[in-house]
């Protein structure tokens, strides 16, 4: 893992690989006890298997699971009233 990498937490890592539009998603959702590695709430919730780069520099893939909650906000943004 890169010292870049290793000084980010693992929202923001998920954050920039959405945000960066290079990854893949698993088609079929599983549950997990550890829930979505975004929003961490400590509750199993069922989760994706999310895999990318942060950029088109990366040559190392990050895998992540990501609930469909998280991987919708963080892609397309959230609404505003």
């Amino acid at each position: 893992m890169s010292n870049l990498q290793e000084r980010l937490s693992v929202p923001e890592l998920i954050e920039q690989v959405i945000g960066s539009g290079l990854f893949s998603i698993d088609d079929e959702p599983y549950f997990s006890w550890k829930g979505c590695e975004h929003c961490a709430d400590g509750l199993g919730a069922t989760v994706c298997d999310l895999h990318g780069y942060r950029s088109l520099d990366d040559t190392e893939s990050l895998e992540f699971r990501v609930c469909a909650d998280c991987i919708y906000r963080l892609y397309y943004g959230t609404e505003e009233n």
